[in-house]
């Protein structure tokens, strides 16, 4: 069954928004969503929606969010990095490296070798008063997801994509933060937080 979306004007762009909670739903794992035309940049959205393989949605919306905020900030250093520190590194005179405040298990000698998106969005005062950065809020993809996923992405910080994903997938904000949780002290009983 394919249903055509009409999306002419901002009204049917809100009420597209209030029914995503039931389009996500297994209600609607049958249906093919299609866009008449994609005035308001949301062929994203209607993608993530035909793929009906829940973990492959959610890799679909996390690469997707991921790009999307590594080609906004393509070509610039908002953060002033020199010699691997960033400008607010240098003014402390820090001895941490690539940003990261904390250590991170996959911190190396370049930029960060995974994709974890909660790092992406986190900005310093330093940047957030220079510069304007992307939020959760900013990306539409993510109005695919639940409100816990939401969460848990948002605080699911020096993970890697895999852990993330996961997280997602189980979709129970307790199990999630658990999960942090977890990680977080083991790295602090093998000395890799700070």
């Amino acid at each position: 069954m394919e249903k055509v979306l009409k999306i002419n004007n901002q009204k049917d762009l809100n009420k597209f928004y209030n029914r995503l909670f039931l389009y996500r739903s297994f209600l609607y794992n049958f249906v093919t969503f299609k866009l008449e035309k994609d005035k308001y940049d949301i062929n994203d959205l209607i993608l993530a929606l035909n793929i009906k393989n829940r973990r492959k949605r959610l890799e679909f919306i996390y690469d997707t969010a991921c790009q999307e905020i590594d080609d906004y900030f393509a070509n610039k250093n908002v953060c002033d990095f020199k010699n691997n520190k960033c400008r607010l590194q240098r003014k402390l005179k820090s001895d941490k490296i690539n940003g990261c405040c904390r250590k991170c298990r996959f911190e190396c000698g370049g930029p960060c070798p995974t994709k974890n998106l909660a790092c992406k969005l986190f900005y310093c005062s330093e940047v957030k008063s220079k510069y304007k950065i992307i939020k959760i809020e900013d990306l539409k993809i993510i109005k695919v997801l639940f409100w816990r996923q939401k969460i848990l992405i948002k605080s699911d910080f020096f993970s890697s994509r895999e852990e993330v994903i996961r997280d997602l997938y189980l979709n129970s904000y307790i199990i999630g933060v658990i999960r942090i949780g977890y990680r977080f002290i083991k790295k602090l009983f093998r000395g890799g937080v700070k």
